[in-house]
């Protein structure tokens, strides 16, 4: 028998795996950023920022890569980009090319994905904050 889940847990397993293992202060407030940004630029401009931003040299870089490859891999297992977008441009041409009703659904479960990665960030990076100032436990 298959356990159902229900879609908030499912989203924040989803940005759980996202997430790198340290949230830095700069991290976290990028993190934080993201729902907003997909708010205010839309989901194929929010996309476009995070391709642009991924870098394999640099922390931030990796972080901003992991976002946009999860994102990437949310909407396809979720059927709303095809096996087929595989690459960033592929993608982005994908979401310019969804019928209104299809980039709504895409950006909704998006902005969704990206509010529990912020929440998620924000509790890790205050774990990793108390961790840091009791270093051995308890006590």
């Amino acid at each position: 028998m298959t356990a159902v889940q229900r879609v908030d847990q499912h989203m924040a397993g989803v940005a759980a795996a996202m997430l790198p293992e340290r949230i830095t202060p700069e991290l976290r407030t990028r993190y934080r950023q993201l729902p907003v940004m997909l708010r205010t630029s839309g989901l194929a401009g929010a996309y476009a920022f995070l391709v642009a931003k991924s870098d394999q040299q640099t922390e931030l870089g990796r972080a901003y890569g992991k976002v946009a490859s999860g994102i990437r891999s949310h909407l396809t297992e979720r059927r709303l980009l095809s096996d087929t977008s595989a690459t960033n441009h592929a993608v982005l041409a994908a979401l310019a090319g969804m019928q209104p009703q299809e980039y709504a659904r895409a950006a909704a479960e998006t902005e969704l994905l990206a509010g529990w990665l912020s929440r998620l960030a924000e509790a890790k990076h205050q774990a990793d904050q108390a961790a840091q100032s009791h270093p051995g436990g308890s006590g």
